[in-house]
């Protein structure tokens, strides 16, 4: 938009000299492989492969997107095995290597030993003799029972034996009824049923034109062989199956007692049933759990108290719901008033879709208008939401080890290390946070919200409990605490990381933002069981220990701080490591991590400081930390083998982007160059900060936008130049001329609305030893602009950019300041 990218200066000479010409924004076209010029001076084709974008502003000047398709993304950092020891590295498939040849094994144009009278076993072993013709057999019956049966094909060749020549293959006219034959149907009985079952895919039928080549010089089994062999299957007791009988479809029954228990053996209530949901990565199978509930039965446990109650009480709930797009049939229906919505006007939509009891905080006619048998009315639904869910749901969280962890930075970071560090000593652990909710292990739901509202907080939990999980590690932040996310949810553990400036458009004040952190650290009131973690480097840090109960044990972490009871003795920093020492009250941890930066070590201290307070052996600790090599979308290196370092992060709060260019800064580059926005209709309040942090710690800024939503992209830019004392139509002014000056310290900056262009800019201007950061974003996949939510990734972007840097470089062009310039002879 703003920025030009190409120079308009060319000579005036009998070269060929260009000049990008302004169209409308009508012809702008992201797929254009060309350039679009006017040509001032020649006919002849412009020399570069490359596009010309077009905006309302100065003519920009941009590589095209690539012929071919984009290259796919890293794969997400997953959480460790619980067992890592015991890890070995990936490898191949192999087949298994064959066993040493047999004589059976000789090829048939091998010459017979000399026929002796008195003997027919022509010079062979009576074992030898039997190998031999248990060869022949395996191999007449295997072709006959492929001609048959493709679906066995696969499984046989494929899995079990390594690949055949096809000139090997025995005859296909050769009968199939021998002991072979039994075990090849049985086998392909049982795959059959897994196949039904959806546990292994279905095989390709086989190419029925194929022809199979027998093989020559097999010889033909004798009389005698062949009652040898019809006696080895009867005294193995067989039943030869037909093979004109059908496969049954589905063979496999669930035993009966299957529905007394659930996956961890404990017994179940009649009211509760299973269903397979599916196998997750670690092929775990995840059971859903469902619960049946009288509606008087669900009032009496929640010891809600209602103000009226119409219909019938002994309605039977299979589900709660207060979104009336996911009601099913038998489910209540609470009418939950939002911020922008209220549940009310939903309840014919949920009594059209089955739900047979609603719960209101207005007087319905319940006769007239509604098909329910039911009808209760309180005084605020929202606030008997996580009562009603949790009594519903059997209260799972006491049937869980609870970490929660609190703070404006670092709480997905801490709760990966968290998690990997309890998997470590063998603890099923789930977590729920802003990356996902995982059940445990690698079992992961996609996360609509770092904290989850109470009615699928208390699902979700009830699902880790039925499916063997011990622990749950979860990110509670201040939105979720402050609309009673996280109410009936029994922590044992809470975790303050920091406290900076962030959600004010929510909370208001900073005060009331603390405060919602804090409540968190009020539950914290059994000394017996209950444990509070603080990072005592954070000026807040009082009144998070002065919350709860002040005999509940506390365990303190800091780096500057020395009397904190986790610190780090001396660490050292590089681009693709963090080694750091640390000091605890059970002895000195030496820690290499994949996590980059000073502010990673905050992170691993914070999970240490948990380890210690309960109980997690020193080795689990160490163990589980260095499992996780880096978290998607914080300080992730993107590597395309480039000569500098792409860095794409989260940071989107004041405090966050500096943390994270102090940390490049202690890394030592040549330059730092940082591209970054702020959301639309959030805090305006910390754009022109974060402007000025940008401005203050890195050498080169481009501002841009980041889920402008219903804002004026422009807007938003114009309150972040007022960070540096700048607006739209200062910037605007000096682009006139293809020059933007630099800023007080010598810094320089630059803006582009379209963040695609701004982040390959960015990526562009990168040379040997510079350190290019991508800040917002994070791991988030989606740019919102108005109500339209795109497909959007900065890790992918960047990736994209960097395919085309050397392409830019050896057409000429300078991209290392703005505007770019041209070849001179152009």
């Amino acid at each position: 938009m703003v920025t030009r990218l190409v120079s308009h200066r060319y000579e005036m000479d009998s070269l060929c000299a260009y000049k990008c010409t302004l169209v409308p924004l009508s012809s702008f076209k992201l797929e254009k492989s060309h350039f679009l010029f006017s040509k001032q001076k020649c006919q002849s084709s412009p020399p570069f492969p490359f596009s010309v974008f077009h905006f309302p502003f100065p003519a920009l000047f941009f590589y095209p997107s690539p012929p071919h398709p984009p290259p796919s993304l890293p794969s997400s950092s997953s959480p460790p095995s619980p067992n890592p020891s015991t890890s070995t590295p990936t490898t191949a498939a192999t087949s298994s290597p064959p066993p040493p040849p047999s004589p059976s094994s000789l090829s048939s144009d091998d010459e017979d030993p000399p026929e002796a009278p008195e003997d027919s076993s022509h010079g062979f072993s009576r074992l030898q003799q039997f190998d031999r013709q248990v060869a022949r057999a395996r191999k007449l019956q295997e072709e006959q029972f492929k001609k048959d049966r493709p679906i066995f094909i696969s499984a046989l060749s494929q899995e079990l034996d390594p690949p055949r020549d096809p000139s090997q293959a025995p005859s296909l006219d050769s009968s199939g009824d021998d002991l072979f034959g039994d075990i090849d149907r049985a086998i392909a009985l049982k795959r059959q049923e897994f196949v039904n079952q959806g546990l292994l895919p279905p095989n390709p039928p086989k190419d029925p034109n194929a022809d199979a080549s027998p093989l020559e010089g097999i010889d033909e089994l004798s009389a005698e062989e062949a009652v040898d062999l019809e006696e080895i299957r009867e005294l193995q007791g067989l039943t030869v199956i037909s093979e004109d009988e059908p496969i049954e479809e589905n063979p496999i029954k669930l035993p009966d007692e299957l529905s007394e228990e659930g996956s961890n053996g404990m017994p179940l209530s009649p009211s509760f049933d299973l269903d397979f949901d599916s196998l997750g990565k670690s092929r775990d199978r995840i059971v859903e759990p469902k619960f049946k509930m009288s509606l008087a039965e669900l009032l009496d446990e929640s010891r809600v108290v209602p103000l009226a109650v119409y219909g019938d009480l002994d309605v039977v709930i299979s589900g709660i719901q207060h979104d009336s797009r996911e009601v099913n049939a038998g489910d209540l229906f609470i009418c939950r008033v939002g911020s922008k919505t209220d549940g009310h006007a939903f309840l014919s939509e949920a009594d059209k879709r089955g739900a047979v009891a609603v719960v209101a905080d207005k007087e319905i006619n319940l006769d007239e208008t509604l098909g329910c048998k039911a009808l209760v009315i309180v005084e605020d639904t929202n606030a008997v939401v996580p009562v009603l869910a949790a009594s519903f749901y059997g209260h799972p969280s006491k049937s869980l080890s609870v970490i929660g962890v609190t703070g404006t930075n670092g709480k997905t970071t801490t709760t990966h290390l968290v998690k990997a560090m309890y998997e470590a000593m063998g603890v099923r652990t789930g977590m729920v946070g802003t990356l996902g909710y995982y059940i445990h292990g690698d079992n992961k739901l996609e996360a609509p919200n770092t904290t989850p509202d109470a009615l699928v907080m208390q699902k979700l939990m009830a699902k880790m409990v039925h499916n063997g999980t011990e622990a749950v590690v979860m990110e509670a932040s201040s939105h979720g605490l402050a609309l009673g996310r996280c109410d009936e949810i029994d922590f044992d553990v809470a975790v303050f990381t920091n406290l900076t400036r962030d959600h004010l458009d929510f909370h208001g004040t900073e005060e009331e933002y603390m405060k919602s952190k804090g409540k968190l650290f009020a539950r914290m009131v059994d000394p017996e069981r209950h444990r509070k973690i603080v990072n005592i480097d954070d000026p807040n840090a009082p009144y998070f220990i002065g919350q709860g109960n002040p005999d509940v044990p506390l365990v303190t972490f800091a780096m500057e701080n020395k009397n904190a009871d986790v610190y780090p003795l001396k660490y050292e920093l590089s681009l693709f490591e963090t080694q750091v020492l640390v000091n605890t009250p059970k002895g000195i941890l030496e820690i290499s991590s994949g996590l980059l930066g000073r502010y990673n070590i905050y992170n691993i201290l914070a999970a240490i400081a948990v380890g210690i307070a309960v109980g997690v052996p020193l080795e689990d600790i160490v163990r589980g930390i260095e499992e996780v090599d880096g978290v998607p979308g914080r300080c992730e290196l993107i590597d395309e083998e480039q000569a500098f370092a792409v860095i794409v992060d989260y940071a989107h709060t004041p405090d966050a982007l500096s943390r994270l260019l102090d940390a490049c800064r202690e890394l030592g580059p040549k330059r730092i160059i940082t591209v970054f926005g702020c959301g639309g209709e959030r805090d305006r309040g910390k754009r022109p900060l974060m402007t000025k942090i940008a401005t203050d710690k890195s050498d080169v800024v481009i501002l841009t936008s980041d889920n402008p939503r219903n804002e004026d992209p422009l807007d938003i830019l114009d309150d972040m130049l007022a960070g540096v004392g700048w607006s739209m139509q200062d910037y605007l002014k000096y682009g006139e001329n293809d020059y933007y000056p630099p800023l007080p310290n010598g810094h320089r900056l630059f803006l582009h609305d379209i963040r695609r262009v701004a982040v390959r800019a960015a990526v562009a201007m990168g040379e040997e030893g510079d350190i290019v950061v991508v800040a917002g974003k994070g791991h988030e996949t989606y740019q919102i602009e108005g109500d339209k939510k795109e497909f959007f990734d900065d890790r992918e972007e960047s990736r994209e950019a960097l395919h085309y840097v050397d392409e830019l470089h050896r057409a000429g062009i300078d991209t290392s300041e703005f505007p770019w310039r041209l070849p001179e002879s152009h």
